[in-house]
């Protein structure tokens, strides 16, 4: 028993995820329970048992370690983690006889928990009250975990990869237990606060309280690509409550805890990230909105559709409320080029996040300096604050493997049959967590797609909420660990 020695906190990590994931997922239990009868309504109560009883078992093999988390435990559980999920969350698909294809459950429910929003089963679930609310949760819990690793696990792992930049440097990690947990806490009481202020927008913008709540969940995770026309007939009212809930999940949560904990909400604009977030919103948004008149949509239709676009893509959330393929080249480029760039640092949307091309758009600027003044001693700072050496490095090695990733993503991709755009678009909706890119360049038919490529897609759609560090990590251990039994 001596490896299970060395993988304690790994264990009670993964155990109460798992407890914490199976508790939630007893609400579509319930009300299946209440809209069905309690014997259809078992589809979703056998996978929170089995999340239990797994939960349960994991934290006995834990004990009562509470060390220090190590590199390689925190990078293993971020890449085990949301598989493992995904392995009890697609339980539902099955047993309701949604689809008899395990490979295509398995993947709807990665697309759930990773916030991405691509669907083989054309979201044939989603005219279902309790699958929709199954669906919903799950997006929900993918981007609280995200959250919680955030504030947790992915410090010790990848050193922030810029994290350390948010929240004006104020919020200082250890891995400690005890720190760990204070620190998911506060994180999951902002999100979940955020959550409720969303469903109060959608409710007052005149939609049912399930439909207000199903909403609220899918925006705050960045994980609305997944239900098609969702805003489609919808009020003006409901797509200004969708804008302003977008914008919300946008915003570092980790800021919000900090403004809120020191009374200080001047610390809220003082923050360069949320400063660039609030701008990139807004000139996107009338751009898109002046093309769209252009392009012949009335003026307040334009203007409505261009900042929903632009707080849809921009967030990774993926909501369309028209179909994307027929709008201006300009719009699309534009949208996938938000995508990429993501929100800000402490939100639970994907993409590269706005506070590292910040520090990479200050980092160009100061090698021109530095090249027209050769003896000049330039330091870069952000919020009054230097950015060391080593954050530049991270933030350069991040950039540099997710441009890797998406090209070789792309390039696999295009294997499948599939046009060059149509494989970058989804390439990047899966790397992304914004899966709406995969319509930007026209219909796609995942059903279609071969079993490789499905499941290649899960791998990008993992690598992408991980950001990519967490698996590069444990393949260097196992080969490492290869090479000395050699």
């Amino acid at each position: 028993m001596q490896w299970l020695e060395h993988k304690r906190i790994f264990f009670r990590l993964l155990g109460w995820t798992l407890l914490l994931a199976s508790l939630f997922m007893l609400l579509p239990f319930f009300y299946a329970a209440y809209r069905v009868g309690m014997g259809r309504a078992q589809a979703f109560f056998v996978p929170t048992a089995a999340g239990l009883i797994a939960g349960g078992l994991c934290l006995a093999l834990a004990g009562r370690e509470r060390r220090p988390v190590q590199v390689l435990e925190g990078g293993l559980y971020m890449v085990v983690i949301l598989p493992l999920l995904a392995a009890f969350g697609m339980l539902p698909l099955l047993l309701t006889g949604t689809t008899d294809s395990v490979l295509d459950a398995y993947f709807d429910a990665i697309s759930a928990l990773s916030t991405t929003g691509l669907s083989c089963l054309s979201f044939s679930y989603a005219s279902n009250p309790p699958l929709l609310l199954w669906y919903s949760l799950m997006s929900w819990l993918g981007g609280l975990l995200f959250i919680l690793t955030l504030v947790t696990v992915l410090p010790q792992v990848s050193g922030c990869f810029g994290l350390t930049l948010s929240a004006r440097q104020r919020v200082h990690f250890s891995p400690v237990w005890n720190k760990m947990r204070a620190f998911a806490l506060h994180g999951a009481a902002v999100y979940g606060l955020l959550t409720g202020l969303s469903a109060i927008c959608y409710l007052l913008a005149g939609l049912g309280l399930f439909d207000s709540c199903v909403r609220a969940l899918v925006t705050l995770s960045s994980g609305g690509a997944g239900l098609p026309g969702f805003f489609g007939a919808e009020s003006d009212g409901a797509l200004l409550a969708g804008i302003l809930s977008m914008t919300l999940s946008g915003c570092n949560i980790l800021l919000f805890w900090q403004a809120f904990h020191m009374r200080d909400l001047s610390l809220l604009w003082r923050d360069a990230e949320l400063r660039l977030f609030l701008g990139v919103l807004f000139v996107s948004g009338a751009a898109i909105a002046l093309s769209l008149f252009h392009s012949g949509k009335a003026g307040e239709g334009a203007l409505l559709q261009g900042f929903f676009a632009a707080s849809s893509f921009l967030t990774t959330t993926g909501f369309v409320a028209d179909p994307p393929e027929g709008w201006p080249p300009f719009v699309r480029f534009l949208l996938l080029f938000l995508a990429f760039a993501g929100s800000s640092i402490g939100a639970a949307g994907g993409g590269m996040k706005l506070v590292r091309l910040l520090v990479l758009g200050c980092l160009a600027a100061l090698e021109v300096r530095r090249t027209l003044h050769p003896h000049m001693v330039v330091t870069l700072t952000l919020d009054s604050v230097t950015v060391s050496p080593k954050i530049r490095q991270r933030i350069l090695s991040f950039f540099y493997l997710y441009a890797f990733t998406f090209a070789a993503g792309t390039l696999i991709l295009s294997l499948a049959g599939i046009d060059l755009m149509t494989a970058m678009g989804l390439a990047a909706g899966a790397l992304t967590s914004a899966g709406a890119t995969a319509t930007l360049f026209g219909p796609l038919d995942l059903a279609a797609f071969p079993a490789w490529g499905k499941l290649f897609l899960t791998v990008l759609m993992v690598l992408g909420r991980i950001e990519i560090f967490s698996a590069l990590i444990l393949i260097d251990q196992l080969i490492h660990t290869a090479k000395r039994h050699w």
